[in-house]
């Protein structure tokens, strides 16, 4: 398949292709896993869409962000330094810090988060990547991700089984 001018821009990108490539890999998996262990929601017409609140509400009583100390840089950098959310401002593309809703548990916000992580990089919010930044995005979402895929059988079954 040729695409000279794709491949240029592409080439242009400062970014860890490997690592972008591995959690939008894990992302997807986890979200098929998650459907298939029934954490999904359907909205009309019977499309289906991952319940993550759901998933993280139901882990947050065996979740201890403190098991390793590797999974605890990853929550405290995710929670102290949380992934924005692009907004329109008078017809300017702004990035704007996300509110936390003040009864929503850390692992739920968290769910949040990571997917924001992937909503920025996938739907084009991030144009511009900032390789450190979205380096440790990334990187601390896949910590936890790891954690977390192990702390509900229906879902770990379901990621063994891919």
């Amino acid at each position: 398949m040729k695409t000279p001018f794709l491949d240029q821009v592409y080439e242009q990108v400062d970014f860890d292709r490997e690592l972008v490539f591995k959690f939008f890999t894990i992302f997807s998996l986890f979200e098929y896993a998650l459907k298939n262990a029934g954490f999904f929601d359907e909205r009309r017409g019977g499309e289906v869409q991952p319940d993550w609140e759901g998933f993280a509400y139901t882990i947050h009583p065996q979740f201890n962000p403190q098991a390793t100390p590797e999974l605890a840089a990853a929550v405290t950098y995710m929670l102290s330094l949380p992934v924005k959310k692009q907004m329109a401002n008078k017809n300017t593309l702004v990035f704007v810090r996300r509110i936390r809703p003040p009864t929503m548990n850390d692992t739920v916000w968290l769910s949040v988060l990571i997917r924001g992580v992937r909503n920025n990089l996938f739907h084009g919010g991030k144009f511009r990547y900032d390789r450190p930044r979205d380096t440790e995005l990334i990187s601390h979402s896949l910590v936890i991700l790891e954690t977390w895929a192990r702390l509900h059988p229906g879902v770990e079954q379901e990621l063994s089984h891919v």
